[in-house]
């Protein structure tokens, strides 16, 4: 998706939202029927002269009656539900009701069309009841007869979109989306428009209350559904439907922002509950061909730091959960078995992957780590396995290999000042490369604040010059030694894993130049203890050796020890490629 697409569906869900809010201001002067009936009137007017200007035929004559059917299912009947659910319950509560339309969707999907839901499907279904029992069962909203009516008014409404969306699949799939959306409006507007007569408030409503129609009717109606079939086009239906997720939270703050309504405990839980649900029975059962937005927060951002502010059991479970959770890292996972089976054939590859999860988890949770936990921590929990002195200022090599970034502190504490080298790349590309680029992008920054070592970034142009000048300035610098051919200027060949591969020297041969010692630096957590380990060792180098190949040697027993956790088996084969020019 792009940032223009998911920009768009920020600024829908953010419409929709506020729909429950304008209802909960009109509602009480103009009534459920007269409301509905005003909205759907101004919205219809609204549509059809935009159709008209834009030269659309409706083709009445053909699709009247589906018009009907559908307008009736997918806009008269929730206008109407929701306006009275208005009357007795906030904003907020409309709003994760109104989540519940893909729960909907399945149970029509399994009753009717026979379709499998499978475990997870159905456990979504429960954690969303669940959840909206938890929003209405506790305070600060006291559970009436008419409060419950409002929130069945609202599930009802719910289903009824689920419904509409079969209902359109079967019936208006073959003209355009914004020529469907205004016969629906308009179909909405025969079926409201004698009731809302019936309907009419005694008293003329309050400028307030007539503004809040008009946002209903040519924001939350006419100009969203615009919107929304824009985006059906652009990224597909699937997608365009998540903006349902979107509606808890925006009509919660619009509510809090404007109508005084309370954001308590309660509503958070059941706004959890109702969307964890939503989204477990809105997962593709299918991998998707690329990794998803929603995928690389979890796996990078959410896990790592609910590992990182656990207590023991708690961190426990998770990592049980993680190991055994084959779509957890599951791309890093697949170029594992695609690779590990040709380079270590006697490896299990199944404890290699449940190893692989537990060490990206790890390896992401290095900085929450160092965000909260005291320097007391580390020192009694940390496991050192050093030598007693260091000859400093040094190159400390590491690997794509365990992580353990934070355990520059160990440096640090030891009065070392110390750098990072580190490729920063580039945010270009679409908004799931874009977003990885500023989760690593903060990461990177907090690894500097947090263990006060200044990035040295590789693709400035001036690396070279920087890392000569901090073992100059008596700073030591950290470094990767297996980074991809691709992505550096030089490599040689070496041996690894029984055959020549090709790896780059440069940090080797400038800290040869600068007279800097070489350690091996792997910091990692034990599957054990769940405990971090650090291993420092001096890179010792026969006469017949390079320095290089020291370094390869030193990396190829780490992945002989524990295969999984090596995070490169996806660019393995990139290691073996012989460059475009001799090295």
């Amino acid at each position: 998706m792009s940032t223009q697409s998911f920009l768009k569906l920020l600024l829908l869900g953010a419409v929709w939202g506020a729909a429950f809010m304008f209802m909960r201001i009109a509602a009480p002067e103009f009534g459920a029927f007269a409301l509905a009936g005003a909205r759907v009137l101004m919205a219809c007017v609204v549509m059809v002269a935009v159709i008209a200007a834009l030269r659309y035929p409706l083709h009445f004559q053909t699709h009247w009656k589906k018009y009907l059917l559908v307008g009736g299912v997918n806009t008269a009947i929730p206008f109407i539900a929701y306006c009275f659910a208005a009357l007795y319950i906030p904003a907020g509560y409309s709003a994760i009701a109104n989540s519940t339309t893909p729960i909907w969707s399945a149970l029509i999907a399994a009753f009717w069309f026979k379709a499998r839901l499978g475990f997870t499907k159905w456990l979504g279904i429960a954690l969303a009841f669940v959840g909206v029992m938890v929003l209405v069962g506790l305070q600060p909203v006291r559970v009436t007869p008419m409060v419950i009516a409002g929130v069945l008014a609202c599930l009802a409404a719910a289903a009824m979109y689920a419904t509409a969306s079969f209902l359109i699949k079967r019936f208006l799939s073959d003209i355009p989306g914004i020529v469907g959306a205004t016969g629906m409006v308009w179909g909405a507007t025969i079926w409201l428009t004698l009731p809302a007569l019936f309907a009419v408030p005694t008293h003329l409503p309050s400028l307030g209350a007539w503004t809040a129609v008009a946002a209903l009717a040519l924001g939350c109606t006419a100009a969203a559904y615009i919107l929304f079939f824009n985006l059906i086009q652009v990224i597909g239906p699937q997608r365009a439907s998540s903006v349902a997720f979107l509606f808890p939270a925006f009509a919660a703050f619009w509510g809090w922002l404007f109508l005084d309504e309370p954001f308590t405990v309660n509503m958070m839980l059941g706004m959890v509950l109702v969307l964890l649900g939503t989204a477990l029975v809105s997962r593709d059962s299918q991998p998707a061909e690329r990794v998803t937005l929603w995928e690389r927060l979890r796996d990078v951002l959410f896990l790592p730091c609910l590992f990182a502010i656990s207590p023991m059991p708690l961190r426990r479970r998770l990592v049980k959960w993680v190991e055994r959770s084959a779509h957890l890292y599951r791309f890093e996972s697949a170029g594992l078995r695609s690779s590990l089976p040709s380079y270590l054939p006697e490896a299990d590859v199944h404890a290699a992957e449940r190893d692989l999860r537990f060490t990206r988890l790890t390896d992401h949770a290095d900085l929450w780590i160092s965000l909260t936990r005291p320097v007391a921590w580390f020192a009694r929990h940390g496991r050192i396995d050093a030598p007693e002195t260091l000859q400093t200022p040094a190159l400390f090599l590491t690997f794509h290999y365990g992580g353990g970034w934070w355990m520059t502190r160990w440096l640090r504490d030891r009065a070392q000042p110390v750098s990072i080298v580190m490729r920063r790349g580039s945010a270009s590309g679409g908004l799931l490369e874009r977003v990885s680029f500023a989760l690593g992008a903060f990461r990177m920054r907090c690894v500097e604040a947090v263990c006060n070592a200044p990035l040295i970034a590789t693709d400035d142009g001036n690396a070279a010059r920087q890392t000569l000048r901090a073992w100059k300035q008596s700073t030591s610098v950290i470094g990767l030694i297996d980074l991809p051919p691709p992505l550096v200027d030089r490599v040689e060949r070496v041996r690894f894993l029984g055959r020549d591969a090709y790896f780059p020297p440069t940090l080797l041969e400038l800290a040869q130049r600068a007279n800097a010692p070489v350690y091996v630096f792997v910091g990692q957590w034990d599957r054990a203890t769940l405990e971090p380990v650090l291993r420092v060792e001096r890179l010792v180098v026969g006469a017949q050796q390079s320095a290089l190949q020291g370094a390869v040697n030193a990396l190829e027993r780490s992945i002989r020890q524990r295969p999984g956790a090596w995070h490169a088996w996806s660019e393995a084969s990139l290691f073996f490629l012989p460059p475009s020019k001799p090295a």
